[in-house]
């Protein structure tokens, strides 16, 4: 592993979250506070601010870690920055490769957040905060 991956000490400096209209009424408010990986394509149609630019620089680096065997770290480029909905799609694309790879199912898995770290470097850092 490069020394660059362990850059350390990563400041939090932002929890982007994922809110979805239900198309059944769950609750009092119709708003679920995650989204299915599995079925991104579907839920992204209903994701509440999904073009709103969550992050500016055109560069991040996102580590995924559970559930899959062989943890990876996945650079991610934009001119203009990152939607919550580009990332969903590159977040989904990647543990779509990644299940077919380590055959790893992934239909019970829902993004709740992501957690943005800055390295004293200045690299942005993006974890995935997951649920079962």
């Amino acid at each position: 592993m490069d020394t660059e991956d362990n850059q350390s000490p990563k400041n939090l400096i932002n929890i982007i979250t994922f809110n979805v209209r239900a198309t059944k009424t769950v609750g009092d408010d119709g708003i679920i506070p995650w989204i299915n990986i599995a079925r991104a394509n579907e839920e992204i149609l209903n994701l509440i601010e999904a073009d709103e630019i969550v992050i500016k620089e055109e560069a991040v680096m996102l580590s995924i870690d559970y559930p899959f065997e062989n943890p990876g770290s996945f650079w991610l480029t934009s001119e203009n920055g990152y939607t919550r909905k580009q990332l969903l799609i590159s977040i989904r694309d990647i543990f779509l490769e990644l299940s077919k790879k380590q055959n790893i199912e992934i239909d019970a898995l829902d993004l709740v957040a992501l957690d943005v770290y800055k390295t004293d470097s200045g690299m942005i850092e993006i974890t995935l905060d997951i649920d079962l």
